[in-house]
């Protein structure tokens, strides 16, 4: 039973839809993301134009495949890919296309339950200025007894083609679990990070045409190893600066087992030599996101532990924020707790509400302070049970204080918000959250996956710290396109 009334943010937005471009951007021509006359060095801007794209995935759609013999077959759970450029207005409209692995330039064949695309990540891996996407495909059509294998489509002056297959170095269970990408070893080069099943692996950057990297280096995570399972392994890894470096570091948290022990989580710093352990542990949880949301050049670690229960209360879900230093996690400062009940934040606990289920962390005011912003997926009415399937959903926005995270003055953005689209049927948001600037006009957008009866991606605008506001909702819907059928799980965002 809800304890508190809600009352929704106004939020004013203008509905629309997408597009994409193997891949060339297409459009209006006021809207089209066309080819700059120079590549830029953004992690996600695959065409070089000068603005961030949107990778998203697809991976329990249906592929048709055409043999030889003409005859159509339908691969279920192969899944694909596909983009959205940015541009002057944001995400493109029209155009949208896919990429599977029966398109040209692409290694591999489609395969039943291979789920292309259940993890993404960008970044400039060969460093020749434009931005490329590497897809982790679970391979589980042989029931595990294959790793799974990990794509890089390569990004150009026209967009993503042609790719290649990783190599595997360890020949593991759960290759490509997880993916990361930064600039772990401070050389300027963008390197990646590849899960496995009980390990992190880094190939150190830049890659050569062939998907050769610099070397590779198991990461060592501690006695106590995470297991890392898809599709949740990639919330449960971040990548940030903590301790003040121009190298990035990584948060790595354990698997939750059950309320009472969550296994704790591991931060690794960055440096010439590879990412090294720190000795401070963190609680464990489901999801992560670094941030510096006190200003003082540490970045801290928010972790989500939506599984939660509050007293009697099942699946509340709670967020824990601790502080970043020098030595990776300031054990003196302790750490700050919230919940759907913390003095400031509207509402109140409800079973199944799992607050903390995504997380990320932007500076949405531009006061140097990082705001955090928290969805609550099973947010729902008071007469709905635990588990029910009924449109909800929102997500919360904390603001960042000189003593940190504040639930005083935080704002909730129901799924129904006026100004928010209403898709047909049932629908629930945020089902993952990403922040972005897809119109290069320096304001933060949340970008997130809308679970719907016809999944959806939106791209929500900021201003002045309010969620959209007078800033536009751009909405992606999946692309019309005759080689695949529309799966429910659209809505992978690179991360």
């Amino acid at each position: 039973m809800r304890r508190h009334t809600r009352h929704a943010i106004a939020l004013v937005a203008t509905i629309t839809t997408l597009t994409g471009g193997l891949l060339v951007s297409t459009g209006t021509e006021a809207e089209a993301a066309t080819a700059g006359p120079a590549p830029t060095r953004y992690a996600d801007d695959f065409n070089g134009d000068g603005y961030h794209d949107l990778a998203i995935g697809a991976p329990n759609s249906a592929v048709n495949v055409t043999g030889t013999d003409g005859v159509t077959t339908e691969v279920a759970n192969a899944g694909y890919v596909t983009v959205s450029y940015g541009g002057k207005y944001g995400a493109q409209k029209t155009g949208l296309k896919v990429i599977t692995q029966n398109s040209p330039g692409m290694p591999g064949d489609p395969k039943k339950d291979q789920r292309f695309g259940e993890v993404l990540t960008t970044g400039d891996f060969n460093a020749d200025g434009y931005a490329d996407l590497v897809v982790g495909t679970r391979d589980n059509y042989d029931r595990g007894t294959r790793p799974g294998h990990v794509t890089l489509i390569w990004g150009s002056a026209t967009g993503l083609k042609d790719a290649i297959s990783l190599a595997d170095p360890l020949k593991r269970i759960g290759f490509g679990v997880a993916l990361k990408a930064g600039d772990f070893t401070g050389d300027g080069k963008t390197d990646l990070l590849v899960g496995y099943s009980t390990t992190l692996e880094l190939f150190r950057g830049p890659f050569t045409a062939d998907g050769s990297p610099v070397s590779t280096h198991r990461l060592d995570l501690g006695r106590q190893y995470p297991v890392f399972h898809p599709g949740e392994a990639q919330n449960r890894i971040a990548v940030g600066r903590i301790n003040k470096g121009a190298i990035d570091d990584l948060v790595v948290l354990g698997e939750r087992q059950d309320p009472a022990a969550p296994i704790r989580g591991r931060v690794l710093f960055g440096g010439t030599s590879g990412l090294r352990l720190t000795p401070v542990t963190i609680r464990g949880g489901g999801s992560v996101a670094i941030g510096d949301f006190d200003k003082d050049g540490y970045g801290d670690i928010a972790v989500g532990d939506s599984e939660t229960q509050i007293d009697t209360i099942r699946a509340a879900g709670l967020v824990r924020v601790s502080f970043g230093s020098s030595t990776g996690v300031n054990e003196s400062r302790g750490y700050q707790t919230f919940t759907e009940d913390t003095s400031g934040i509207p509402g109140g606990v409800g079973t199944g509400d799992r607050f903390g289920q995504s997380l990320a962390a932007a500076d949405l005011n531009l006061d140097g302070y990082a705001e955090l912003i928290v969805g609550a997926p099973g947010e729902r009415k008071a007469a709905c049970g635990w588990g029910c399937d009924v449109t909800g959903g929102g997500l919360y926005v904390l603001k960042g204080t000189s003593k940190g995270v504040t639930g005083t003055g935080a704002a909730w953005y129901a799924h129904n918000a006026p100004g928010l689209p209403a898709p047909a049927g049932t629908f629930r948001i945020p089902s993952l959250l990403k922040v972005t600037d897809l119109n290069n006009d320096k304001q933060p957008e949340l970008t997130f996956a809308v679970a719907a009866t016809v999944p959806q991606v939106w791209s929500v605008g900021t201003k002045d710290g309010k969620v959209a506001g007078t800033a536009p909702t751009r909405v992606v819907n999946p692309p019309t396109d005759p080689q695949v059928k529309v799966g429910n799980e659209f809505g992978v965002l690179a991360r």
